[in-house]
């Protein structure tokens, strides 16, 4: 019996652990049965070995007989999985690094009644396993040294299907090499996915119809979604927003059938999926708080969805007590008597201390009987621990002082224990930001570690060349800041980012003009009456040269004049600078009066439309800036009397922040300027079209962020007075013009997430 009590008290810690740890791993791990019972066998230690060059084994010790796994890999980063069926998982540590031969690191989880190791591995290699007594061997063979290797093949992207996905993935079966030297029959061996090529450059979107079903079920106090994809390799992103979990799918979309809003289960209130441009989202709406944890598994992607832990113990009043009911009246009896009493009748192993003492009057009518022991302990200052089934009953300062005892004791292990140096590379993380975080608190504590990852004895240094940190500490705070380092150094998520700037022009002028003049230099030779539209014109007419020719022998002379236009004319209202027609006309029939006449009107429309596409791909939350444009040199004098060349700027440029909110929208902070040369009195300047905003939108929507709408109209009459006013008449007196120009700038913004596979050539 009392095996049977620590073997469930080592089940129930393990349980905790996993759980706490189980959202960090990210391993893809299903979970793969709910009973919670206590297996016979354990797995004591893990430890890695290199019999020869070119091969690495993995030793798995047991409790008891060995148990064969369900083994399989997986791609991105690369893992070997070992799934163990009704085995507890005794590891005293949940991560243990290696780095050595083909094996870099160990993690153990647990999950219902199995047992999963994903180890972390260099390379795919040909695997086999062997048992020795209570010990499971897996080896793997380097290339070199491997006799023969299985060639990989190109992903092929499966259909969609409703069919339902097993949680479980099936066992891989032993291969039979041609070439390769037999193995003993008790020996399992696997191979890489043939599915997965490491080698080859993945880069494809997944523009089609990713979503094969959702199931939602009640477990417990909380849920647990299914979600069934139609390809393994779509990339699906989880992330929490407020009382909403969201699930995107990127580069894939959500059929029309399973576009709908569906009422869940449990801590799920509703299901809601729809698309959001080509990513499918996938919205768990909960009805309070929670917890989650998310384990993949080939197509199939399973959510636990839990109330949070508690972080401090209910009251009274708080508690649900469950116990059967039961009525207790007693008269000033021993506390001892009456908890041994309780023991009896619900069979349940209660231990008391030395220290209880006094006696109690009590009576309780129908009462749960976890209820009544609370209230009996509350009376007399008493408390209790719950071990199993095992109750142990003191006061509460004696088990607050023996727990601080103990604390003090773990402390005190804790500063005994050996140091370790930990070599952790980076990936996207700036090793000297991390190792700001890590020590940023010890400084404010007097260095003595509180409220710091490291402990008093710990210390980091980085190397900046390799983007590592040499972390120096106990096995314990190297597996935290592990862990820290798995949730910060991750792919910066990116944004694309396109603007299309519209200036559009629509323009409309008429206009018309007249020119006439008459000329005369006397009625009938009488050179006393001239007529000109100047003085300048009768000056002209009075001074002329007498010419003479002969025809038919006869000698005839007539006068020649110079006449200065337009100072003949008697009305010069401008004609259009670039008229579209024009006539003329000069009539000499009276005598000797002249006639000039000239009409001229223009009547233009005006379109265009200029289009400016400047686009940025950044990270989320970096600022980036593109421009393109010409730089306006201008002098700039001293006052000394110096002068120097300087430069402004006339360019189109677009400058962003994004912020990739965490239900996948965008938040963007924009600074957009339009600039371009002008003349402004002779000199040079720049007309500027800006504007500076916030916004957040959708994945892949347009937002129309402002406009600049203008509309000049000017008419304008030019005329003779009293003469441009007589109908008929005075259109030979005036000159009229009508301008309408209308002018708009529009600046539409398309934010677009990019696929983190496909930037990054997977």
């Amino acid at each position: 019996m009392f095996a049977y009590l620590r073997r469930s008290c080592l089940h129930s810690m393990h349980t905790t652990s996993a759980k706490r740890s189980a959202v960090s791993l990210a391993v893809g791990m299903a979970i793969l049965g709910q009973a919670a019972w206590a297996a016979d066998t354990s797995i004591n230690a893990v430890s890695v070995s290199e019999p020869m060059p070119g091969i690495t084994e993995l030793n798995v010790d047991f409790s008891n007989q060995p148990v064969k796994p369900t083994a399989y890999e997986l791609d991105h980063p690369k893992r070997l999985v070992l799934d163990f069926n009704n085995v507890d998982q005794g590891l005293k540590d949940r991560l243990i690094s290696f780095n050595q031969g083909n094996i870099k690191d160990v993690t153990a989880v647990e999950g219902g009644n199995t047992t999963r190791l994903i180890i972390g591995i260099n390379d795919q290699q040909p695997l086999s396993t062997r048992m020795d007594n209570h010990r499971l061997v897996v080896s793997m063979q380097s290339p070199s040294a491997a006799v023969s290797s299985q060639t990989p093949v190109s992903p092929t992207l499966v259909g969609t299907s409703s069919a339902p996905v097993v949680a479980t993935p099936p066992a891989v079966e032993p291969i039979a090499d041609k070439n390769a030297a037999p193995v003993p029959r008790d020996t399992m061996v696997v191979k890489v996915n043939p599915l997965l090529n490491p080698s080859a450059s993945f880069s494809r979107s997944y523009n089609y119809d990713g979503l094969s079903s959702i199931n939602v079920s009640p477990q417990g106090n909380g849920s647990t979604v299914t979600i069934n994809v139609s390809n393994p390799n779509i990339p699906l992103d989880i992330q929490r927003n407020g009382d909403e979990l969201v699930v995107r799918m990127t580069g894939a979309t959500i059929p029309a059938r399973l576009q709908r809003q569906t009422a869940g289960a449990g801590l799920v209130q509703t299901v809601v999926a729809n698309n959001q441009g080509n990513n499918g989202v996938i919205r768990l709406v909960m009805n309070g708080d929670y917890e989650y944890k998310a384990y993949q598994t080939g197509s199939q992607l399973n959510i636990n969805v839990t109330p949070p832990k508690r972080l401090t113990e209910p009251t009274l009043e708080e508690r649900t007590y469950t116990g059967e009911p039961l009525s207790l009246e007693f008269q000033d009896v021993s506390v001892r008597t009456i908890l041994e009493v309780l023991g009896q009748h619900t069979n349940t192993n209660i231990i008391a201390s030395d220290s209880v003492s006094g006696n109690i009057t009590l009576r309780l009518i129908n009462v749960p009987w976890d209820q009544a022991l609370d209230i009996i302990l509350k009376s007399k200052n008493l408390d209790k621990r719950v071990n199993g089934n095992v109750i142990w009953v003191a006061p509460a300062q004696e088990l607050q002082n023996q727990e601080q005892a103990q604390l003090q004791a773990l402390q005190k292990n804790k500063e005994l224990a050996p140091l370790r140096t930990e070599f952790i590379r980076l990936n996207y993380a700036q090793a000297d930001q991390l190792r700001q975080m890590i020590e940023s608190r010890r400084s404010a504590t007097n260095d003595s570690g509180n409220g710091s990852l490291l402990s008093p004895r710990g210390t980091v240094t980085i190397d900046a060349r390799t983007n590592t940190l040499i972390v120096q500490d106990t096995a314990e705070v190297i597996g935290n800041i592990r862990e820290l380092v798995s949730k910060l150094d991750i792919p910066v998520r990116q944004v694309m980012i396109e603007a299309r700037i519209v200036s559009a022009n629509d323009g409309f002028s008429k206009e018309m003009g007249v020119k006439w003049g008459i000329l005369s230099n006397g009625v009938h030779k009488n050179r006393d009456l001239l007529v000109g539209g100047s003085q300048q014109t009768l000056w002209d007419l009075k001074k002329y040269d007498m010419q003479t020719i002969t025809v038919n022998g006869q000698s005839i002379s007539y006068p020649e004049y110079t006449i200065t236009r337009p100072d003949n004319l008697n009305v010069n209202l401008g004609t259009v600078a670039d008229p579209a027609g024009r006539i003329a006309f000069g009539l000499l029939s009276i005598s000797d009066l002249l006639l000039d006449l000239e009409l001229s009107a223009m009547q233009a429309d005006n379109k265009g439309e200029v289009i400016s596409s400047p686009k940025v791909l950044t990270a989320d939350k970096q600022t980036a800036k593109v421009m393109s444009g010409t730089q306006i040199p201008y002098q700039e004098a001293a006052a000394s009397g110096a002068t120097s060349t300087s430069f402004v700027e006339a360019a189109l440029s677009l400058e962003v922040t994004p912020n990739i909110t965490p239900d996948g929208r965008i938040g963007m902070q924009l600074n957009i300027e339009n600039g371009s040369p002008t003349i402004i009195n002779g000199a040079t300047a720049v007309a500027k079209d800006s504007i500076q905003t916030n916004v957040v939108v959708d994945d892949g929507q347009t937002v129309v962020l402002g406009g600049v709408f203008k509309n000049n109209v000017t008419s304008g009459v030019t005329k003779v007075p009293f003469l441009g006013d007589i109908p008929y008449i005075d259109r030979f007196f005036k000159r009229t013009s009508k301008t309408n120009t209308k002018e708009e700038l529009l600046i539409f913004i398309t934010p677009k997430l990019v696929n983190d596979n496909l930037s990054r050539g997977r």
